[in-house]
């Protein structure tokens, strides 16, 4: 039995906000996503990796949902709709600010249907403040939050980092699933429903709170100019089989261990640095004799010894390299499946030994027909009147 079995989510979502449909879905809820007749999500068609004709972000974010299509600017849709609503306990706005009560369809109007209702509204900059209403995906988020600095290109322009990826969008829609969660349990409780307002501009502040925190509290802040570059006992080191190790010996302990595993006392002669934290900053010498103590061993001899020793550090991965870690292969590899479309990533979410399955994500209204038979008791005649007005798809 899936985690979260029993609970009917209906999500009306468009490009990243899909991910909190796919965190739920993954663990087992009901996932009912409605679509605009004929286009559907365009998640299906943006992005440069495609399977099978769908967008590889609508084949990941999608995963694991029934699609049906309703026309809610349609009376006889938005009925639909309520009456969805009615039979579920979670809502997702995944859309812009106010979407869906611009079409008579948010909360408040949902609530005298469904009193216990969670509705969780996932947008940019949230349902208030001065950026409630600017138009924004993707990098916006960790540009507003100080976490994507422009980087200069030869020729004097700024852009986007090279090495950035995206964290607003996804830790927003992890923020959701977690007030959802919480909402869910209180609802089931007490019959209370909630309105949850997550911005995916906020959890991009949220993922860079160190540093934000320092400031609101006016912190003395260490001058740290050079960023890790400088780092020594806290840094890249490259191996022997052309791949890379991060070392993070920065507390003495640490570090006196790995010395006198490797039988280099010498290396500690005149260590008089912090007991934590240290990462010998602007130390050439010592990071020269490093480089050329990691030199020695390959990658996996490294982790090997690590482990063996009580070392902090890790292997450092391209996306590619990745799927060969054994590490990966033993928590993540995808299992065996018929589609490629089933080999997706799953949740890191495990219960035991055990970890949810991946269901495909769904094609435009594939679901339109069973989903109004099992859960609004439709009959033929009724849905085919439907289909026949354009209310459904």
């Amino acid at each position: 039995m899936a985690l979260l079995d029993g609970l009917r989510v209906v999500e009306v979502s468009l490009l990243a906000p899909n991910m909190l449909g796919m965190h739920l879905a993954d663990l087992g809820a009901d996932v009912v996503k409605v679509e605009e007749p004929g286009r559907g999500d365009y998640t299906r068609m943006v992005g440069g990796a495609h399977l099978g004709g769908a967008s590889m972000l609508h084949v990941r974010w999608n995963r694991g949902k029934r699609s049906i299509g309703i026309d809610l600017r349609q009376s006889a849709g938005a009925d639909v709709f309520r009456q969805l609503v009615a039979v579920s306990e979670v809502v997702i706005e995944g859309l812009r600010a106010g979407a869906l009560e611009r079409r008579g369809l948010g909360y408040n109007a949902l609530a005298e249907i469904n009193p216990a209702l969670v509705f969780a509204s996932v947008s940019g900059f949230g349902q208030t403040g001065p950026y409630r209403d600017l138009a924004t995906h993707g990098v916006a988020y960790d540009a507003y939050a100080g976490l994507a600095p422009p980087e200069r290109t030869d020729d004097g322009f700024p852009t986007i980092p090279r090495s950035y990826h995206d964290i607003g969008t996804k830790a927003g829609a992890l923020y959701a699933a977690v007030g959802v969660l919480a909402a869910v349990m209180r609802a089931r409780t007490t019959g209370v429903g909630t309105w949850l307002d997550v911005a995916q501009a906020d959890a991009a502040v949220a993922f860079n709170a160190g540093r934000v925190d320092e400031l609101l509290v006016r912190a003395e802040v260490p001058d740290t100019r050079g960023g890790m570059t400088a780092a020594v006992r806290y840094q890249y080191y490259d191996t022997a089989d052309g791949r890379t190790i991060l070392f993070q010996a920065s507390e003495r302990h640490f570090f006196e261990r790995f010395c006198r595993a490797l039988e280099r006392d010498d290396l500690l002669a005149g260590d008089a640095g912090a007991e934590f934290g240290e990462h010998a900053r602007d130390d050439l010498a010592l990071r020269r004799e490093l480089a050329a103590i990691f030199a020695a061993r390959t990658q996996q001899e490294w982790v090997t010894f690590f482990v063996a020793h009580d070392i902090p550090g890790a292997p450092v991965n391209g996306p590619s390299e990745l799927l060969d870690d054994p590490q990966f292969r033993a928590r993540l590899a995808p299992a065996e499946a018929a589609t490629a479309a089933a080999r997706l990533l799953p949740t890191p979410i495990r219960t035991g030994d055990t970890r949810g399955a991946t269901r495909p994500a769904p094609t435009l209204g594939e679901h339109t027909d069973v989903i109004l038979r099992e859960l609004l008791g439709y009959d033929r005649t009724r849905i085919a009147e439907l289909r026949a007005g354009g209310a459904v798809t």
